[in-house]
């Protein structure tokens, strides 16, 4: 993988049906986190595959904005 230069960045990965599970929202003050689970089959090999993820959210003018999503799939 490049680590520099102006092809650094990962390409999409096409996917379809996805699907969220055991989704939990904290939700402290003006910031709230939400952690997950998705599923879902990826066009290119029709492989099925789930990822875990947090996301985090600030509330801004009343209005919650996200400050910062983190993916991860287990096994890759």
């Amino acid at each position: 993988m490049r680590t520099s230069g102006p092809d650094t960045h990962p390409r999409p990965r096409p996917l379809k049906d996805l699907a969220v599970h055991d989704v939990k929202v904290r939700i402290l003050s003006d910031v709230a986190l939400i952690h997950g689970r998705s599923t879902y089959t990826m066009l290119a090999d029709g492989t099925e595959q789930e990822a875990l993820y947090t996301d985090a959210y600030q509330k801004r003018q009343g209005t919650w904005v996200c400050v910062s999503a983190c993916a991860i799939a287990p096994g890759t």
